[in-house]
């Protein structure tokens, strides 16, 4: 203790005063580096880009879908028409027996076929139908990510802010504190706390160091006992600086 230096008592309890500033700046940095990589605004950008996903292949079954059904009705047109044409002949009687004989075989397989195109385009209809609520479904469920990813993001960005201008508060009036301490006396600090976790310096209440939240032995307590309150002593577990403010 005889080689430590001395440094004025109301110098020591401004030292704990800069490690409270620098505590709540490591909190505030701790803070901000959890609003950076929040979990659930993670997962619920993971959310939205499967929605996402999802929402544009219900679109794209969607727009197939609908295209299926304007090929069966374009088909089914087409079959009328010739049916159309060829039972307008037959009224009329146009053309030989045998040709109305043949026009009268053609209707009926033009009514099959269309029959058949009728069920396709019946089928297609239903199929577009099923895809367009699934695809009502999918922008429902995104439109819903969506606003919980942007209030989300919206509450984390507000706090951020809020944090940051505490950071900036709290490294002004850290500032200003140093400035009236010996600049020795900070470095000396600085160099534990970096060493020591955040904790340069703490202080001693009774037989415990507040740096290490452990008594000391009976023998590490009579050392620093005996010598003068002006004379730094170290916790002989964490190596912070010991302020002994019961003696102020």
């Amino acid at each position: 203790m005889s080689n430590a230096p001395t440094v004025p008592l109301a110098d020591q309890l401004r030292l704990l005063e800069l490690q409270q500033l620098d505590t709540a700046l490591d909190r505030a940095r701790h803070r901000m580096q959890q609003l950076r990589q929040d979990p659930d605004y993670a997962r619920l950008q993971q959310e939205l880009a499967d929605y996402q996903r999802a929402a544009e292949e219900t679109a794209t079954g969607l727009a197939e879908a609908r295209k299926a059904v304007r090929t069966a009705e374009a088909t089914v047109a087409g079959v009328q028409e010739r049916r159309d044409r060829n039972q307008k002949r037959l009224d009329a009687g146009q053309g030989s027996a045998k040709d109305l004989e043949n026009m009268m075989h053609e209707l009926q397989t033009l009514k099959a076929l269309q029959d058949e195109h009728e069920g396709t385009e019946l089928e297609a209809m239903e199929a577009a139908e099923q895809a367009e609520a699934a695809d009502v479904d999918a922008q429902r469920r995104l439109a819903a990510a969506q606003t919980e990813a942007q209030e989300r993001g919206a509450a984390l960005k507000a706090e951020a802010a809020g944090v940051a201008a505490e950071g900036k508060d709290l490294t002004g009036r850290r500032q200003a504190l140093a400035a009236t301490l010996p600049t020795g006396l900070v470095a000396r600090y600085d160099k534990i706390r970096e060493r020591n976790g955040g904790i340069g310096a703490a202080r001693l209440v009774g037989n415990k160091s507040e740096a290490s939240g452990m008594p000391l032995s009976p023998a590490d307590l009579a050392q620093i006992e005996q010598t003068p309150v002006e004379t730094l002593a170290y916790c002989p577990d964490s190596g912070a600086i010991l302020v002994r403010a019961e003696q102020a």
